[in-house]
Parts: structure tokens; sequence; C-alpha cells
């Protein structure tokens, strides 16, 4: 009896050392997987990043470029309304000259209270 004792722990050892080396073999399997998981997602990650980055760079020269519209045409308004100033002025001098100083007597009389 003493070797089916014998032969059923060197069994249950070789059954043991089998499933050790399966799992060391799955657990080596797992690591290549996660480091193939790891160099796509760094892949992915840089990918990402340049779109991005092309993207900003994009949608600044929109802005830019719509900053530049607008600042176009505020400046035609302010000619324009420069203008209309100017012709409004000649044309009805004594009403300027009344309204500016009477503008200025307000001005002057807002700072006095002040004191």
């Amino acid at each position: 009896m003493a070797t089916t004792t014998e032969e059923t722990e060197s069994n249950k050892s070789a059954k043991a050392s089998g499933y050790e080396a399966e799992i060391r073999s799955e657990i080596a399997e797992i690591r290549r997987d996660i480091a193939a998981l790891a160099k796509s997602a760094g892949g992915y990650g840089k990918e990402r990043a340049a779109d991005l980055r092309d993207r900003t760079a994009e949608m600044s020269d929109e802005v830019r470029e719509e900053t530049r519209r607008a600042l176009r045409k505020m400046g035609k308004q302010v000619t324009k309304l420069e203008k209309n100033l100017q012709t409004n002025a000649r044309e009805h001098p004594l009403q300027w000259v009344l309204g500016v100083l009477g503008l200025g007597f307000v001005i002057a009389m807002l700072s006095r209270r002040g004191e």
C-alpha cells in the first residue's frame, strides 16, 4: 500500500506542477496582452493629441480671421460715424457749440458737487 500512496502523491504533485505551468503560461500571456494594450493605447493617445492639435490650429485660424473681419467692419462703421459727425457739425455749427458748452457745464457742476 505504500507504493499506492507514493504514486498518488506523485500524481498529485505532477497535476499540481501541470496546473502551475499552465497558470504561469496564462500569466505570461496576460502580461503580453497588457503590454500590447498599453502600446495601442499610447498610439491612440498620440494620434488623438495630434488630431486635437490640428483642430486647435484650424480653430485659432478661424477665430483670427473672424476677428479681422469684425475689426474691419468696426473700422468702417467708425469711419462712417466720424464722417456723419463732421457733416452734421458743419451743417449745424451753432447747435454743436452750444451742445459742447452745455456738456462742459454739466461736467463742471458734477465735479464741484463731489468736492
